[in-house]
């Protein structure tokens, strides 16, 4: 790595073609120095607007891949060259460390992982986290029958997400007069995401089967990240408007009011696809120009009719003891219709917030045998399985 330097500014490129400038009062305000910065949870001992704006680099040194600075207000700090080439070249965090596959309908073989092993080895829950990254959605095995069997599961990771609704939730058809939602039926239900309407939406959906012997019911997933790359690299413009458009998402009955306005995708600083949403039973445009509306009215039909093709959905069926995880903001999932008469469905469903899982994978890259995060001060969550047990279904997505 090739180092030059002035006052304001250094100058760092390698013989790979990298080159890159750092100013000075970044490389100050990112001292690791333990004077300027809490070297357990990485906070600064020293708000930035205490440091003075027209620092400089005095004196710069280097050895051994580290590079050390001296500034003008007499602070001194060690930076690794690696990590100031990795800030320059990736500098927005991501929230799972790995690259992300698109797929279709064709994808094999499915991202299967066994409950037992999870429990027994923290490398197998490390192998599924790489695959939520990768892919967006898990499948696991051996998850207890019993009715609350998904949080052995869920305490691998940390905690589940609790809304107005509880926190593990029916999804089973019930009979006349107790239904009030679609999901409480034997219909088919269209694809969708979880709960748009919610801020923050939730992050990662899980679905555990502990009864389905009833004809039909088959779970269907599609990748929303490929549907997405398809119209940007096809229909650009059509793409722009599912990006740009705002639309209100909304849910309401006689405890809740639940409203979030947001496009159909949403896109990072660095052009990454970050979010993607559909739900066509609660998704209303806002009244924009009218020409504005006929480019999004043909992009969403674009993007409906991708999402709803056969070629682009994961067709498959639980057993009792499996279960999917699916992530919210990109997999788009639903379901074929069932009889009744030939059977029954049952399915047990829960949340799990992002910030949650992310911090469980990158905990994992850095110690492997780090336990999942438990509640620091009593536990919020004591009484979740006891009071699922009892009550009545849940109201579903």
């Amino acid at each position: 790595m090739h180092v030059r330097h002035t006052e304001t500014r250094l100058y760092l490129s390698d013989d790979d073609g990298f080159a890159h400038d750092f100013h000075a009062f970044w490389l100050r305000e990112s001292s690791t120095n333990e004077e300027f910065r809490d070297p357990g949870t990485g906070h600064k001992l020293q708000d930035a607007d205490q440091l003075p704006l027209d620092v400089t680099i005095v004196h710069a040194a280097t050895r051994s891949g580290e590079l050390e600075l001296e500034f003008s207000d007499g602070h001194r700090a060690v930076y690794s060259l690696t990590d100031l080439r990795r800030a320059a070249e990736h500098p927005f965090t991501p929230e799972l460390i790995g690259e992300k596959v698109t797929w279709n309908a064709s994808l094999d073989p499915l991202p299967w992982h066994n409950m037992e092993a999870l429990e027994n080895d923290p490398h197998k829950i490390l192998d599924l986290l790489n695959d939520l990254a990768r892919l967006g959605f898990v499948l696991v095995r051996g998850v207890p029958l019993e009715l609350n069997g998904v949080l052995q599961f869920i305490d691998l990771i940390g905690y589940m997400r609790l809304t107005n609704n509880g926190g593990i939730q029916d999804i089973k058809a019930v009979g006349e007069g107790r239904i009030y939602d679609l999901s409480m039926t034997p219909r088919s239900l269209e694809p969708h995401v979880d709960n748009p309407y919610r801020v923050p939406q939730p992050g990662y959906v899980l679905l555990h089967c502990l009864r389905n012997d009833a004809q039909g019911g088959e779970s269907q997933l599609t990748d929303g990240l490929y549907v997405a790359e398809k119209m940007r690299s096809e229909q650009p413009e059509l793409f722009d408007s599912l990006c740009n458009v705002p639309v209100v998402f909304r849910y309401a009955d006689e405890q809740a009011t639940l409203e979030n306005t947001s496009p159909f995708i949403d896109i990072s600083p660095e052009g990454r696809i970050e979010h993607v949403r559909f739900h066509g039973r609660c998704d209303q445009v806002i009244a924009a120009e009218p020409d504005k509306l006929d480019a999004f009215y043909r992009a969403r039909r674009t993007y409906t009719d991708l999402i709803k093709a056969p070629d682009v959905q994961l067709t498959f069926k639980l057993n009792p003891g499996e279960m999917f995880m699916v992530d919210n903001f990109r997999i788009i999932h639903g379901r074929r219709n069932f009889q009744l008469e030939t059977g029954a469905r049952h399915m047990r469903q829960a949340y799990i917030d992002r910030d949650v899982v992310s911090s469980r994978q990158k905990t994992l890259l850095r110690n492997i045998d780090a336990k999942p995060p438990r509640p620091r001060q009593g536990d919020p969550f004591e009484n979740v399985a006891a009071r699922a047990a009892t009550e009545p279904e849940q109201r579903p997505a």
